[in-house]
């Protein structure tokens, strides 16, 4: 089927949708397929929080993944 087909008939099930939430969740397939060409842009606080995580982890500073998961649980408890 050629790409001209197939938008046709995306085009006609779209006119026929009356449900906002299926026209939403449409429209942010659509955007993520379109971002997906663009570069990441990374906030400077995000990119200080990472450098520190990152530091924390090269110097031996970090937590097993089990213990984690261990006080997340034990948390959920009390």
């Amino acid at each position: 089927m050629s790409t001209v087909e197939l938008k046709n008939m995306l085009k006609e099930k779209i006119d026929g949708l009356n449900e906002d939430y299926l026209l939403e969740e449409l429209l942010s397939i659509i955007a993520l397929e379109s971002n997906n060409n663009e570069a990441v842009k990374i906030p400077d606080v995000h990119k200080k929080g990472l450098a520190v995580s990152i530091n924390q982890m090269d110097t031996g500073k970090k937590t097993p993944h089990h213990q984690v998961m261990q006080e997340l649980k034990d948390g959920l408890k009390g």
